[in-house]
């Protein structure tokens, strides 16, 4: 049985569990380029969608065809999670610049908390691309 001062994996004497602030800057840049990777392939695959779409038929045929539909709509998704892959792109460097300045004043406490803004945008711009990705889905890329 454990006694009240001994604390779980990595825990100090005192019970307190020692952390290594220089790691999080480290953790955080790997999730956010995990997460822009699966925003670009996205792209790519909206974009190779709408590229096949338009290369379906000729210019002529596409303002005559319902098909057109399906093409701007794809138009449409493509540009949209190309700005949203902008977006989050610009959110993961301010993020873990704002991390990096912070251990390296060893200002913990006010540098490691996210700010509003950029945790708004950044998930506005997930869900953006994630309805851009179904209604790509939707409209058969």
């Amino acid at each position: 049985m454990a006694g009240p001062t001994s604390g779980g994996p990595g825990a100090g004497p005192d019970g307190d569990s020692e952390r290594d602030p220089g790691l999080q800057p480290e953790r955080t840049a790997l999730a956010w380029r995990r997460t822009i990777l699966s925003a670009v392939i996205a792209d790519i695959l909206i974009w190779r969608g709408w590229i096949h779409a338009l290369a379906g038929g000729t210019s002529d045929a596409l303002i005559a065809t319902e098909d057109s539909a399906q093409v701007i709509g794809l138009g449409i998704c493509a540009v949209i999670a190309c700005l949203t892959t902008i977006v989050l792109v610009f959110c993961a460097v301010g993020r873990i610049r704002l991390l990096h300045a912070g251990v390296g004043r060893l200002d913990h406490s006010a540098q490691m908390a996210v700010p509003a803004l950029m945790l708004r945008t950044a998930s506005a711009a997930i869900v953006a691309l994630a309805v851009a990705t179904v209604c790509a889905l939707a409209l058969g890329f």
